[in-house]
């Protein structure tokens, strides 16, 4: 019996797979004829806003390997709330796979809920696959973010207050 550890994959020959970056994130975002910028003080970073919800695209790891999709919830909340928002992500999170969702402290009475989906590329990645990862961060983190103001109902007009 082998460690989890000891586990490999099966050698690949890397036809067709190109190592992921930031420029092919772009030009993903492109083919959707998604609207994007680029952030000026990190530039290894995309912004845009789907449904109004304010998105980040990244590449993170060592390698950059990895594509990091993050949202931002588009309403803040009062820390008095924290219990209540931390059990409805941990809720979330206990019965999916996507996005990670948190609570985020942004100010001393202020409370950012967050979206986040990862997807490692390290042995490369086709243009299709990471369509496919943009198209899921984009559709999981927003469900999450409906999901929220299905269960918040009209407390939601009280919230950013």
């Amino acid at each position: 019996m082998t460690s989890p550890m000891d586990f490999r994959l099966p050698e690949q020959d890397g036809a067709g797979l190109e190592a992921l970056s930031l420029a092919r994130v772009e030009a993903s975002l492109e083919r959707h004829g998604y609207a994007f910028v680029e952030d000026e003080e990190h530039p290894q970073i995309l912004r845009a806003r789907f449904d109004s919800y304010p998105f980040l695209f990244l590449l993170a790891g060592e390698e950059g390997t990895i594509l990091q999709t993050r949202a931002r919830w588009n309403h803040s909340v009062d820390v008095a709330r924290k219990v209540e928002m931390v059990k409805l992500c941990n809720e979330w999170n206990m019965n999916r796979v996507w996005p990670k969702v948190y609570v985020r402290r942004e100010a001393e009475t202020v409370l950012g809920m967050y979206g986040e989906v990862a997807m490692d590329f390290a042995t490369g990645c086709l243009d299709d696959q990471i369509d496919r990862a943009i198209q899921c961060s984009l559709t999981t983190i927003i469900s999450f973010f409906h999901d929220l103001e299905e269960r918040l109902g009209s407390s939601i007009d009280e919230l950013d207050a």
